[in-house]
């Protein structure tokens, strides 16, 4: 107990870094892989736009791997019922008051952080198994060099040691190539009794709060017994044996094929119980999982358990970005139509999208928002902000976007009203074609969905405001300086920065007198260009 909790709190000191990048974060998805195609998830890009490898970062307080892989899994899939999404929302008010629970689990979870936990899913959940055929041979080749020593021994007859050292020989050799490949899975058997030996202990804890993992675990004593005596204590991780101990076991190789039987007989109890381990692990870490967001709400002073409405409505009040050290509070009501979002550079309108799409996610998975109060809708949330040219796959940033915003148009995925976000929505063109595409798709998608798109361009403005309400951030100058608010207002924009943003930079007086003066003009040819587009023909 000791051991673990000073490993506990090893791990409390790592909370809070930003330490996203040195997680192995192909391991911590691969439950979610194995597991993906039967739910409704999060597709890639609007993952990578919304930073949400960052904000599971920001929320992981878990001490297991399966902890880890259950917390990212269920931030990655859509589709959680209202009993569940409640239950959830309970386990983390527990977490929260009752520290002596959450520290007797955490002080037991936290014997599982150990190297090579990732190879327990891919054993788990994989479909083939690397097992030879005809698996009797194996045993009777395991058998045969005791069988012709014993013999040599009791008759004394060469021929026999001649024997048993050719089948030392065939042993050795099927080892080096067979032998091998299923060497790393033993990491996972080895894990698999360690998490059986915890589940049992955790099977063991008084449930005071009537956690369902719990009680599933306490239920499943029996068979976890059961399995733990099958696989028995030959299944131990032999990368983590010292040099002596290896070397015995090579001998054991050479002569009986001992890991290659015990691999054997462990994928044969794998495969009578592999449903039975599944659910032990899924509630395992489940319960690391609940404890890690419980950890991350004690920290948060803007919180709430979003309302989920059935309605195309979005309403937030002090609506925060998780990942920001201040962010700003925005309130932002949307009913029933979309929301046009112009404003000066740096002024917080990607963010906000983001900010947005973020706090869906966390309210359909966690049933959490970073607000004040929210009514959010349960839907699939798309996106289409990042600003990289996709040049290993041959195609500008431009072409990558007409093709992202056509799966908008046509996606099948059961789901007939979606929250799209679009950032700069066709900005690698020339003006009078991008505002012509940009109308006529956003007007198209405006139909069945809720859209928010951010622009630089006002002209969209008089172009969709029958089915766009619009927004905008504004610069301002306090006491000499230039900056923002990054406060969200309702209305069309009326602040241009660029030339503001040249006087604060110092360029030279002669060249943003031109610019305001040329500014002007072009303001006034396009009003005049509109009267006249709106004067009746003949």
């Amino acid at each position: 107990m000791r051991n673990s909790s000073r490993k506990l709190e090893e791990l409390r000191q790592r909370w809070g870094k930003e330490i996203a990048r040195e997680r192995a974060m192909a391991a911590i998805a691969l439950y979610h892989q194995f597991t993906a195609k039967s739910h409704r998830t999060v597709d890639e890009q609007t993952w990578q736009d919304l930073g949400m490898d960052d904000v599971f970062a920001k929320l992981d307080r878990t001490v297991t791997m399966p902890g880890r892989q259950m917390l990212y899994a269920r931030l990655r899939c859509y589709g959680a019922d209202s009993a569940v999404l409640t239950e959830r929302a309970r386990q983390h008010a527990v977490f929260r008051s009752d520290a002596a629970s959450r520290e007797e689990l955490q002080s037991l979870l936290v014997r599982l952080d150990l190297p090579r936990a990732e190879y327990l899913v891919p054993l788990l959940l994989s479909d083939s198994f690397p097992l030879p055929e005809n698996a009797w041979l194996y045993f009777v080749l395991g058998a045969m060099p005791v069988i012709f020593l014993v013999g040599a021994f009791l008759l004394g007859l060469k021929l026999l040691i001649l024997a048993a050292m050719l089948f030392v020989f065939i042993n050795t050799f099927i080892y080096a190539t067979y032998g091998q490949k299923i060497l790393p899975h033993f990491s996972g058997f080895a894990y698999i009794n360690t998490l059986l030996g915890l589940a049992g202990r955790l099977g063991e804890i008084r449930d005071r709060h009537a956690l369902p993992e719990l009680t599933a675990l306490a239920a499943a004593r029996p068979t976890i017994k059961k399995i733990r005596s099958r696989l028995g204590w030959l299944v131990v991780d032999r990368t983590a044996l010292p040099d002596l101990m290896q070397a015995v076991f090579g001998y054991l190789n050479m002569f009986f094929l001992f890991d290659v039987l015990v691999f054997i007989r462990s994928q044969t109890v794998l495969r009578e119980h592999q449903g039975q381990l599944i659910a032990i692990m899924e509630a395992v870490g489940a319960l690391d999982a609940s404890i890690s967001v419980a950890s991350y709400i004690e920290g948060q002073s803007c919180l709430c358990v979003p309302e989920s409405v059935d309605t195309r409505q979005l309403k937030v009040d002090d609506l925060r970005h998780p990942l920001l050290g201040s962010p700003v509070g925005n309130a932002f009501n949307l009913s029933g139509r979309s929301a046009l979002i112009t404003g000066p550079n740096m002024a917080g309108k990607t963010c906000f999208v983001r900010t947005i799409g973020i706090n869906l996610l966390l309210a359909q998975t966690l049933n959490l928002c970073l607000a004040r109060s929210a009514k959010l809708p349960r839907v699939t949330v798309q996106s289409a902000i990042r600003r990289e040219d996709a040049l290993t796959d041959g195609e500008s940033y431009f072409f990558a976007e007409i093709k992202r915003i056509l799966e908008f148009m046509g996606a099948g995925d059961g789901t007939a009203f979606r929250v799209i976000l679009i950032d700069e929505i066709f900005r690698g063109t020339n003006t009078i074609e991008r505002i012509a595409s940009s109308v006529a798709v956003l007007k198209y998608l405006a139909r069945d969905h809720l859209v928010l798109v951010t622009t630089h361009d006002v002209e969209l403005q008089r172009y969709l405001s029958d089915s766009f309400e619009m927004y905008h951030f504004s610069d301002q100058v306090i006491e000499g300086k230039y900056g923002f608010d990054y406060l969200i207002h309702s209305g069309v924009a009326r602040s241009h920065n660029a030339i503001q943003l040249l006087k604060f930079s110092h360029y030279p007086e002669s060249v943003t007198t031109e610019a305001e003066l040329l500014a002007e003009q072009l303001t006034k040819a396009a009003a005049l260009a509109n009267e006249r587009s709106l004067e009746p023909k003949g």
